[in-house]
């Protein structure tokens, strides 16, 4: 059969061999190809579906090389090997591919958007907004693709940008839970400048929906808050927190039977020799992570945005690797009865390498780099005994203030216990318990930074966590309201102002209201009868 003939069958047959891909019949897709065996683009996309649908990744990167090299239209294609390796945590491979997509993009909205979704799961906003800019001209009507535009510009700053066109999308969607809740938390409110009346207009209004109702709530409570009126403010945060709480299907039981057998099984004898050790090959790696942990909302973000002032160190934000590679090589040991026993049994240098292997696709040739996902403090001692370098600073704040920022702040999916006073209290004292065990069995190895502290005396605490990183001082650390890179935290437009102490002792405005924690808190021994620190 000539080549003519060979391509006209092919692309006749074509549409059968995709549906049978659809249908998961991949022996007669790979029946077909060996059958019709050509120099194609159409073929080459094809083989590549098979590959990526059999699990033949390897077989799948060189049939997207050979696209790359030899077809002209490869947009769609690299597109998809960009969610492809979003999926699999190919941070570099992801990004390169997205550098084929840009080559020739499709002139499509849709094409945009995608674009800039995957840019935005790899945490980089700024390299979304143009994406997104270009899909709104497209489609200017579409309110949703229009909150996503809004969102890049509030993490980059750009608020007023932010704030148009959050107005536009609330022409479309009135009642957007989570558009009003970010129109609140791009500016602060004053007496003569807010949404209160607005926002209680809307939560009255009968086709509100449960899960609209608490972003809503949120923005009205942090509104009524900006002005001074205490107790309405609480109102609102309890009714909207309320709403959330019923929304979530959270059991603290299974969580603090974890902390607890970490407490048991994790002891000084399980870390002797970590520190020294000097076998590890991830020791040998000229990266060197620095881990900012601790309850949310206790200056986590603050202490990272000035870090990452420095010269010689980036932030990857909240990496999420540590503990997913945890998972992944516990799922590995066989014979045990709980992921806590599975740890106790990890190749810690395997841990340390494989997790430095992610966090190398982010770092962009700096040979710092700050992982700054809270909740690592669950994770402490494993990080110390997979990565004998890496500095940890743990963020310590006020207990009463902590629980109150915790919940009165609006999670993204993370956090369940945020959002009712007696669970977040409690887990409060489990977090505290779990940081004074690692302090005990790793003596010296944590750095406590208290928020009180570092708003008090920066330079003095920032001198501090710099010699404990041993990183020489630079003048301009502690103007880190003014860098134009992205923050993607819940404190996004709270690092944009100069250091202050106005939260500080912010929960005594709402004492009364905020009696369960303290309660807890002082049952505990972690307060006094005044609400102070013991």
């Amino acid at each position: 059969m000539s080549n003519e003939l060979q391509l006209q069958a092919f692309l006749q047959l074509a549409p059968r061999a995709w549906q049978a891909l659809r249908q998961q019949q991949y022996a007669l897709v790979a029946d077909f190809l060996q059958l019709h065996r050509l120099d194609h683009p159409q073929w080459r996309v094809l083989a590549l579906e098979l590959a990526l649908a059999r699990g033949q990744f390897a077989q799948a990167d060189q049939l997207f090389a050979r696209i790359c090299q030899s077809d002209t239209d490869v947009s769609a294609v690299a597109l998809r090997m960009a969610q492809f390796y979003l999926t699999q945590r190919r941070r570099g491979d992801c990004r390169k591919a997205l550098l084929e997509v840009a080559k020739a993009p499709l002139a499509d909205a849709g094409f945009y958007r995608a674009v800039a979704a995957v840019f935005s799961a790899l945490d980089d906003p700024a390299q979304a907004l143009p994406w997104l800019e270009q899909a709104v001209r497209w489609q200017p009507q579409d309110a949703a693709l229009r909150f996503d535009l809004a969102l890049a510009q509030f993490f980059l700053n750009q608020m007023p940008e932010a704030g148009q066109n959050l107005t536009q999308v609330l022409h479309k969607l009135p009642l957007a839970g989570n558009v009003l809740h970010l129109r609140s938390a791009a500016r602060i409110a004053s007496d003569s400048d807010n949404h209160i009346a607005d926002l209680q207009q809307r939560l009255a209004a009968p086709a509100l929906t449960p899960q609209d109702a608490v972003g809503a709530g949120y923005a009205l409570a942090k509104e009524l808050e900006d002005v001074g009126q205490y107790a309405a403010a609480f109102v609102a945060l309890r009714q909207a927190a309320s709403r959330k709480r019923q929304q979530l299907n959270y059991d603290a039981r299974s969580e603090f039977a974890t902390f607890a057998a970490m407490r048991q099984h994790f002891t000084a004898e399980f870390f002797a020799g970590t520190i020294t050790d000097s076998v590890s090959s991830a020791e040998r790696t000229s990266l060197k992570p620095i881990f900012i942990l601790g309850m949310p909302r206790t200056g986590t973000t603050l202490v990272e945005r000035i870090l990452g002032q420095h010269p010689d160190v980036i932030s990857i934000g909240e990496f999420p690797d540590f503990p997913l590679e945890v998972g992944a090589l516990a799922q590995q040991v066989k014979g045990v009865s709980s992921r806590v026993e599975a740890a106790l049994q990890l190749d810690y240098a395997e841990l340390g390498q494989r997790y430095l292997r992610q966090a190398a696709d982010m770092v962009q040739g700096k040979p710092i780099f700050i992982d700054k996902l809270p909740f690592n403090f669950i994770y402490a001692g494993l990080i110390k005994k997979a990565l004998p370098q890496a500095r940890i600073i743990h963020l310590v704040r006020d207990p009463l203030d902590t629980c109150f920022a915790v919940y009165k702040t609006l999670f993204n999916q993370v956090y369940s216990f945020s959002y009712q006073l007696d669970e977040l209290a409690d887990y409060f004292i489990e977090y505290k318990k779990l940081m004074a065990h690692w302090h005990q069995v790793l003596p010296g190895q944590i750095l406590d930074v208290h928020y009180e502290q570092m708003v008090a005396e920066p330079e003095v605490q920032a001198k501090r966590i710099l010699q404990w990183c041993d990183l020489p001082w630079q003048d301009d650390l502690l103007q880190f309201h003014q860098a134009k890179s992205a923050s993607t935290t819940a404190s996004a437009a709270q690092v944009r102002q100069p250091i202050h102490k106005k939260s500080v002792q912010k929960w005594r405005a709402f004492a009364d209201e905020l009696a369960p924690v303290r309660q807890r808190l002082l049952a505990a021994g972690l307060i006094d009868a005044d609400g102070n620190p013991c």
